[in-house]
């Protein structure tokens, strides 16, 4: 199964890719910045400029992004509306990680 997952250096990304990896899955990290996870598959790019080019061998797309700054709360409606764009016709499952604090 063919895993990426979208924010892998987050707090949330970060646990569900590492645990992905142990499991012997395989594991792309989406990040922005250098990967601080255990995937030895990286794709670096920010997650609103990933296309369905980028997403389209992926059997599962999980969806780690996350704000905490109440101004930024709409990125989580615009972002999800972009991976779920990106994935439209394809078969890969968007997996939606929420969070609370």
């Amino acid at each position: 199964m063919k895993i990426a997952v979208v924010a892998a250096n987050g707090k949330a990304g970060k646990l569900i890719t590492n645990e992905a990896v142990k499991r012997d899955y395989d594991v792309t990290a989406i990040v922005r910045h250098k990967n601080q996870t255990e995937a030895s598959q990286v794709l670096q790019k920010d997650l609103y400029d990933l296309t369905a080019q980028d997403l389209k061998n992926f059997d599962i797309v999980v969806d780690a992004f996350g704000v905490w700054d109440p101004a930024d709360m709409g990125l989580h409606e615009s972002s999800l509306m972009h991976l779920a764009d990106c994935l439209s016709a394809t078969n890969t499952q968007l997996f939606v990680v929420g969070g609370g604090w």
